[in-house]
């Protein structure tokens, strides 16, 4: 995700149907992945508020950053015009804003890397457990 805020970054032109593509794509992916995490590494019993807690920082995500971040940007980079307005033309009005997101998912993507080596060791304790049991189940079986 944050190639295509970078490639935003950029304005080259045409860029900005890239970027929003790849950017797309990556949303569209994190919702289907979700789900399954979700259950995956919670469990069943408490899915529905797990599940929506997971998916909380869609909608608080858009407000803090396309609410605030780019309309306080967005005005920091505009200027007055005659009728009392602000207007700003050009790729520079929101450059600074998808730098910004592109660092919040680097960021973003070096947390899901630490988690993922932190719940390695438990990852591998469920599969050995699953193994066992199976192995367990076929020789009571014969």
């Amino acid at each position: 995700m944050a190639v295509g805020y970078v490639i935003m970054a950029i304005a080259m032109p045409g860029s900005l149907y890239v970027g929003s593509i790849v950017v797309g794509i990556c949303y569209g992916v994190r919702i289907a992945v979700s789900v399954p995490t979700a259950s995956e590494l919670f469990g069943l019993k408490y899915y529905g508020l797990i599940y929506n807690i997971l998916i909380l920082n869609l909608p608080l995500g858009s407000f803090l950053f396309s609410g605030l971040l780019a309309g306080f940007l967005y005005d920091s980079q505009a200027t007055r015009t005659a009728g009392g307005g602000n207007t700003c033309l050009g790729a520079h009005c929101y450059r600074l804003v998808f730098v910004v997101m592109a660092i919040a998912c680097i960021i973003g993507f070096g947390l899901d890397v630490l988690l993922a080596f932190r719940t390695k060791t438990i990852y591998s304790k469920i599969y050995s457990s699953r193994r066992s049991k199976k192995t367990s189940s076929v020789s009571n079986g014969q």
